[in-house]
């Protein structure tokens, strides 16, 4: 991990919003300032990341360039921390779902990132199912409700196993109140909503995935190049 951090200001802000203690007021169409970068590209990096409830079989892997991992039994989905939580913020993560998935489980499988997520597992979530080339938008209640924001096939916008996709989601606080939430996919924007009742998540986690709506035993990616970063101005 490299700290982007040189403004003592911004360097105050930020250790707040790691305790999630600071509330942003943006737009969606509001600029972004970087404030954690991640390659996971040494081990000392990929050791900034851990896995997170709601717990599941799910086995890391060796890579010298990225964060792999992969399901094991019975597993669903496998979660796992960017170590960075706050209310307002942007992820970014370049995911690959890898050919050597199981083909029905290939089939069925996403790569995701999340914001907003507590222990219960509710969150915002944005995901793209690469061997489908679907992408989906959506809100994950506390009691487990998925509330669908969006979901489609993108075609080309969405590159197939073994090929990376750079994901970004958004949620920031709109000006009423609420959340204005968008999702990318490799530098297309496929996704934006307001959600009225964005405080309803009470979660501060960000996190990077690979699940499915099934058991997904054998799904195995990896992740790179993750960003998070926060409105402008904040």
């Amino acid at each position: 991990m490299r700290s982007l951090i040189k403004n003592p200001l911004l360097r105050a802000v930020l250790a707040a919003v790691s305790l999630g203690a600071v509330v942003f007021v943006a737009n969606a169409a509001a600029g972004t300032i970087l404030v954690y970068k991640n390659d996971l590209d040494t081990v000392e990096s990929r050791g900034q990341i851990h896995q997170m409830a709601p717990r599941a079989n799910c086995i890391r892997g060796g890579s010298p360039n990225a964060f792999r991992f992969k399901l094991g039994t019975k597993a669903k989905e496998c979660f796992y921390r960017v170590p960075m939580a706050g209310t307002n913020m942007q992820v970014t993560a370049v995911a690959r779902l890898f050919k050597s998935t199981p083909i029905k489980v290939l089939k069925r499988s996403y790569v995701g990132v999340s914001l907003r997520q507590d222990a219960d597992g509710s969150r915002y979530q944005f995901v793209v199912w690469p061997y489908t080339r679907r992408y989906g938008l959506r809100k994950v209640q506390p009691g487990g409700q998925i509330l669908n924001l969006g979901s489609r096939k993108a075609g080309k916008k969405v590159n197939g196993p073994d090929k990376a996709n750079r994901l970004t989601l958004r949620a920031f606080t709109g000006p009423k109140g609420g959340a204005q939430v968008v999702g990318w996919v490799n530098g297309h924007k496929v996704a934006a909503v307001g959600d009225k009742q964005g405080n309803s998540l009470a979660g501060h986690d960000t996190s990077i995935s690979i699940g499915s709506k099934y058991p997904a035993r054998g799904a195995i990616g990896s992740f790179a190049d993750v960003r998070v970063a926060i409105p402008d101005p904040y």
